[in-house]
């Protein structure tokens, strides 16, 4: 009988035992869960204040372009300080940003970009043609390039833009441009291209040197009115206020019109003192803006060694000068190295101003980020946010050339959610 009744209490016992087991085990996965949401929220929380203050950056770039004049732009302006190139974290209660502002006049423009530019830097063939078929309205493929009768056989189909590219990864939706062509630094060093190095030298990617927009006023480094010498009446007694003697003011006049730098710097009597004038001074179309010119003041050298008759020296001869900028076109003249001949042919492609710029931004928050790039630009007299993009990274991106930590931390004031 005693047997019976220890053998029910210890059946008793595992079974309570079992119980506390299950029940332990069901509040564990039960925390482990609730652990999970908590985390799963924070996380959220984070993301939302990373991207707030990413949004606060871009905020505080277009504030700080209020007072650029895009007549002259340099990189003694204030914007081009803001944010210390990345360097400068701003501290919020609960997150931090940090920025750069880039003039887009300081990069190449895909959409612009002419066949022989684009053939000094590291692009095959096929990549060059792609891209001018994906941009060029005309139906007919270029022989290594290609139009809609290609990319309807692909596996997910579309079609060819047949006009400008929007952001710079819509170059990944052309032939023969992959991610490793934009986002891979070069390994193979070849002489006769131009290097894609940043500010400091350091070896970046394609992407570092592209943009899809950028544009300067069609106006004098003082905002003052060029004339047009792009028409067929071009008046003699016009071309006499730039210091031309009679003789040579009718001589240009009598051939006009002119349809470039090129074509009017080699005209007979056209001395140097008449070239500053002349690059200051003179324009060939009645637009209010030039696209796609390279800014002086700020132009990387890989940029710059991708015109026409530019040497590398005369690249760095020109970059050195940008810690002071070049009062207007016609300092041209006075960079080391240049000679006539280069600067007839790289001066169409050259001013002092922009009216575009852009913004990169990164927000932090218990280590969750956020990178954006956005497109800002002067555009009916005000700074406008032109294009915005969040970059598929949760870190800063490599090709932004920024130290890994900010050296310095400012209060930004303020305070996220």
């Amino acid at each position: 009988m005693e047997c019976n009744v220890s053998a029910r209490r210890g059946m008793v016992l595992v079974q309570a035992l079992v119980v506390i087991a299950g029940l332990l085990a069901l509040m564990t996965a039960l925390a482990a869960n609730q652990y999970t949401l908590i985390q799963a929220t924070l996380d959220q929380m984070r993301q939302r204040r990373a991207e707030v203050a990413a949004q606060s950056a871009v905020a505080r770039a277009v504030a700080g372009l209020q007072t650029a004049d895009p007549n002259r732009v340099s990189l003694t302006d204030d914007w081009a300080v803001l944010g210390d190139n990345g360097n400068q974290a701003f501290e919020l209660p609960n997150a931090t940003f940090r920025l750069q502002i880039i003039d887009a006049g300081s990069l190449i423009n895909v959409n612009v970009a002419t066949e022989q530019q684009l053939q000094l830097l590291p692009l095959t063939p096929e990549q060059i043609a792609g891209l001018l078929d994906w941009r060029d309205g005309a139906l007919q493929a270029r022989p290594d390039g290609a139009k809609d009768e290609y990319y309807n056989t692909l596996l997910e189909p579309y079609n060819a833009r047949l006009g400008r590219l929007t952001t710079i990864s819509e170059l990944l939706l052309i032939r023969e441009w992959t991610a490793q062509t934009l986002y891979a630094v070069p390994t193979e060093t070849n002489t006769n291209i131009a290097q894609l190095v940043d500010s400091n030298g350091n070896p970046i990617p394609l992407i570092g040197v592209f943009t899809v927009e950028s544009g300067a006023p069609n106006t004098s480094a003082d905002g003052g009115t060029r004339i047009n010498f792009g028409q067929a009446n071009l008046n003699a007694q016009a071309i006499q206020q730039f210091g031309v003697p009679p003789q040579v003011a009718q001589q240009i006049a009598q051939r006009a019109p002119y349809t470039s730098f090129q074509e009017l710097l080699t005209q007979p009597g056209v001395t140097d003192d008449i070239i500053q004038r002349f690059l200051d001074n003179v324009t060939f179309v009645n637009t209010p803006r030039w696209e796609g010119k390279l800014n002086i003041n700020t132009a990387s050298q890989t940029a710059l060694e991708t015109l026409p008759g530019m040497t590398p020296d005369i690249a760095a001869s020109m970059v050195s000068r940008q810690s002071t900028g070049l009062l207007n076109m016609g300092e041209l003249i006075t960079i080391p190295g240049m000679t006539g001949g280069v600067l007839n042919q790289v001066a169409d492609y050259l001013t002092v101003g922009s009216d575009t710029w852009i913004v990169r931004a990164f927000g932090e928050s218990g280590g969750v980020g956020v990178a954006i790039e956005a497109t800002v630009g002067r555009r009916n007299e005000r700074i406008q946010i032109l294009t915005w993009e969040r970059l598929a990274t949760p870190d800063v991106p490599a090709w932004w050339g920024w130290q890994t930590e900010p050296t310095t931390t400012v209060t930004a004031g303020g305070g996220l959610p």
